[in-house]
């Protein structure tokens, strides 16, 4: 494990960031580590893609750090490292269980659609040739994995018959949602913890149309929009991809932990919130020791 340490404070935290082999020389969540760094925390880098993870120690109270900061591809190891520290009552950025019902999407569309956030009709499917038992009157149909990332092998299929025409990835399960015309554009909405932003995105659907990819206003119905999702997560930092409707706004995907693209000064509000979460941990398992604890502590 790589420590990086910057000037001492008079109470620094301990973080460790668990960082997969997929962001490994991605800027974030890199940056975030830099500055709290250099705000004088220590700041440890757990790779589990390189290096053997001592659940044990991670989590023993001799050992334990405040938080514990987790960037990770869908099914990758590092979720499973996070989810037993978090098991073990520590605190995780974001919440471990709040990742989970992000990752997976059709407990997400379950999650957005039970809390009355707007959300696409949602099928799920173990295998592509399920597909025929869609209802020819529900497409186009948008086909995407059930555990994917990055926007990536998102299909459009607009007829029964092109079922069997277009790509569909088999090797997992898959989500199935009816096509919802939109302007040909998403719109990304983004919670460092303390701000919302909002930017327009190229469309993986729309991948021939130009797009002026840049922040825009967040209004009010946005703003409301990103705090519901995060609130019916239970999400500290995430995004959302929403897309605008005749029928108004309607949320896509719900990402923990995003890229932050274009969000000014995005490293330094991240730390900010890592370290608030961190220092809350810390002060409600002050309040929560037993008097016994406290008073050695005071000794």
């Amino acid at each position: 494990m790589q420590t990086v340490k910057g000037p001492a404070l008079t109470s620094p935290a301990r973080l460790c960031f668990i960082v997969e082999e997929k962001y490994e020389n991605d800027v974030m969540p890199s940056v975030v580590a830099d500055v709290l760094s250099s705000w004088g925390h220590e700041v440890d880098v757990l790779r589990p893609h390189a290096m053997l993870a001592d659940i044990s120690g991670l989590t023993a109270s001799h050992g334990a750090y405040d938080a514990y900061v987790l960037k990770t591809v869908s099914s990758g190891p590092g979720l499973s490292i996070l989810e037993a520290v978090g098991a073990a009552g520590l605190r995780t950025v974001n919440d471990y269980r709040a990742i989970r019902l992000a990752r997976d999407k059709v407990v997400a569309a379950s999650v957005a659609r039970a809390a009355g956030i707007p959300f696409p009709a949602t099928f799920f499917a173990s295998r592509s040739d399920l597909l025929h038992q869609v209802p020819r009157g529900l497409f186009p149909l948008v086909v995407k994995p059930n555990n994917g990332s990055s926007c990536e092998r998102i299909v459009r299929v607009d007829s029964p018959e092109q079922l069997d025409e277009v790509d569909l990835d088999d090797s997992g399960y898959l989500l199935v949602q009816p096509y919802l015309p939109n302007p040909g554009h998403d719109v990304k909405l983004y919670n460092t913890g303390d701000e919302v932003f909002a930017a327009v995105r190229q469309s993986p659907l729309h991948r021939s149309t130009e797009v002026v990819e840049e922040l825009v206003p967040v209004t009010p119905e946005l703003r409301a929009l990103t705090l519901a999702v995060g609130e019916a997560f239970g999400l500290d930092i995430y995004g959302l991809d929403v897309v605008q409707t005749r029928h108004g706004w309607v949320v896509l995907d719900v990402n923990d932990f995003p890229s932050f693209g274009g969000v000014p000064d995005v490293a330094r509000k991240l730390a900010r919130t890592v370290l608030r979460l961190a220092r809350r941990s810390a002060a409600a398992a002050q309040d929560s020791a037993p008097v016994s604890n406290l008073m050695e502590a005071s000794a």
